[in-house]
């Protein structure tokens, strides 16, 4: 890891410990992941010349990476250390560094077939090739992707950073770091969140609300409710996130009970996650431009037709609990955004009349609300954590559509790199996209599709209950993939493997 004072700073990636089994082994064996909460972040594709030269690259990367556990100490002591002397997070400043590979990274650093065969066949295809079934097509279909992205990576290199000189520091030191070793650094992006907005994406909503916890290490706020750790939020079993962990059992299965040990790959790759790293271009101003429009053809404020589409407030606030008000209640009412009342929300509207059927966060996760798959406790089983940055510069208020600015082309166009992490992505990412994202028939007939996530060929609609206008024709996509893979993110011990016996 980089160290930039006199603390160290890795962030876990999402409470990916162990539960009920061997914790504390666990967290010697599992690398720290991407956790986005610092202000610059930046993702390097890389290429190895031969297995060689890779693996000596991996073994000199190494000490860059720190275990979970480092994480958690270094995390509670400094919220120990803040409680007692004031201490402000902008006092601190350190640099994070992760590490993972596609499969035909696996396969350049000579990883045996009996092993590479062991991984899934979603990992194994990777994302290009399955373009059609995400539905990336038309301009998200892979041919479009700006040409500098189309070259597949063996490796990412992941970088956060508290401060814009510490990015660039280590940029430089990786791009070093790489040519000592023959390893070629085939494209590189940088993000950084909103300066005008920290924590908002860019159509303006708070973004990375909603995210499950893991039980055996997800704290539990109230006693009496075992299953959630914050409010509304869903503890799930290790293993819908780590290979080689109980998984959740199912439908018709109590959430309590674990299910099998979730499988993605040779002995080695226990405790590793699976990665799916999408860049989504966002039409900002052509989203903007549909709000107004919507608005004034339904009879609805602009704050309220965007919370029906997001299903929340710009400011968080959940629609499903506030009803529907026309200006934001989350500006008037900041008790509503508090950790306690966020999330803590059920779906108690199965007509959709206060959050459509296809509203964005709805249609991700469907909650408590009956599915044809069997409800909650199928639900959780594809669930996903779920990070995202964005990239590009803000678009000021009023910015029309035809402006030259409202959709700079590649390398100044503006977005979200969106970064999940699972166990399986065939049964999560690949299932939330296909069979409830894109579906305009999930979780009912008609519903709609997710005006944000969706990626299929247009029109689409939106099925918006007691308006003017009870469907909404989706003319344009808002969001369009410009990038992406699918890479396997291994623990400390895994990438030991990979590296060069000493």
């Amino acid at each position: 890891m980089i160290i930039n004072t006199n603390v160290m700073a890795l962030n876990a990636y999402n409470n990916l410990q162990n539960t009920q089994m061997s914790l504390s082994s666990s967290l010697e064996k599992l690398s720290s992941g991407y956790r986005i909460n610092k202000d610059f972040g930046a993702f390097i594709g890389v290429q190895f010349p031969s297995a060689q030269a890779g693996r000596a690259w991996i073994a000199a990367l190494m000490p860059q990476i720190a275990t979970a556990a480092e994480v958690s100490s270094f995390n509670a002591a400094f919220k120990g250390a803040a409680a007692r002397t004031g201490l402000s997070q902008t006092t601190v400043s350190a640099t994070w560094i992760n590490l993972a590979f596609t499969y035909p990274g696996l396969s350049a650093l000579a990883v045996i077939g009996s092993e590479l065969s062991q991984f899934p066949t979603e990992f194994r295809e990777g994302m290009v090739a399955r373009a059609n079934l995400l539905g990336d097509v038309g301009e998200s279909a892979p041919i479009r992707w700006p040409a500098a992205l189309q070259t597949q990576s063996h490796a990412l290199v992941i970088i956060a950073a508290e401060h814009l000189a510490d990015r660039a520091n280590a940029i430089r030191q990786q791009k070093q770091l790489a040519a000592a070793h023959g390893v070629k650094v085939v494209w590189a992006q940088n993000a950084a969140v909103r300066s005008d907005q920290p924590g908002f994406e860019h159509f303006g909503f708070k973004d990375g609300i909603s995210q499950p916890g893991v039980r055996g290490y997800t704290a539990v706020s109230d006693p009496s409710n075992p299953n959630q750790g914050a409010p509304g939020q869903d503890l799930l079993w290790p293993g819908e996130f780590l290979i080689g962990q109980p998984t959740q059992a199912g439908a018709g299965q109590p959430i309590t009970t674990p299910g099998p040990i979730a499988q993605g790959g040779p002995q080695w790759a226990t405790n590793g996650s699976f990665l799916v790293f999408r860049r989504l271009r966002q039409d900002v101003a052509g989203f903007r431009a549909f709000v107004h429009s919507t608005a004034k053809s339904v009879g609805m404020s602009e704050d309220l037709i965007g919370a029906k589409l997001v299903g929340r407030y710009r400011s968080g606030a959940p629609l499903e609990t506030t009803g529907n008000q026309s200006t934001d209640p989350g500006l008037s009412y900041p008790a509503l955004l508090a950790d306690a009342n966020i999330n803590n929300f059920g779906y108690a509207d199965p007509a959709g009349a206060v959050v459509p059927l296809a509203a964005h966060i709805r249609k991700g996760n469907p909650r408590d609300e009956a599915t044809d798959q069997g409800g909650l406790a199928d639900t959780l089983t594809h669930r996903i954590i779920r990070r995202g940055i964005p990239f590009g510069a803000s678009l000021p208020p009023g910015t029309p559509s035809s402006h030259a600015i409202a959709n700079p082309p590649f390398p100044n166009d503006r977005g979200l790199f969106f970064l999940c992490y699972q166990s399986s992505i065939a049964r999560q990412f690949e299932f939330i996209q296909r069979h409830w994202v894109n579906n305009p028939d999930f979780p009912t007939k008609g519903a709609g599709q997710d005006p944000i996530s969706c990626q299929t060929t247009l029109p689409g609609s939106f099925t918006l209950p007691a308006s003017r206008a009870h469907h909404l024709e989706l003319m344009t996509r808002f969001v369009l993939t410009t990038g992406g893979d699918y890479y396997f993110q291994p623990s400390v011990s895994a990438l030991r493997t990979l590296a060069p016996q000493a």
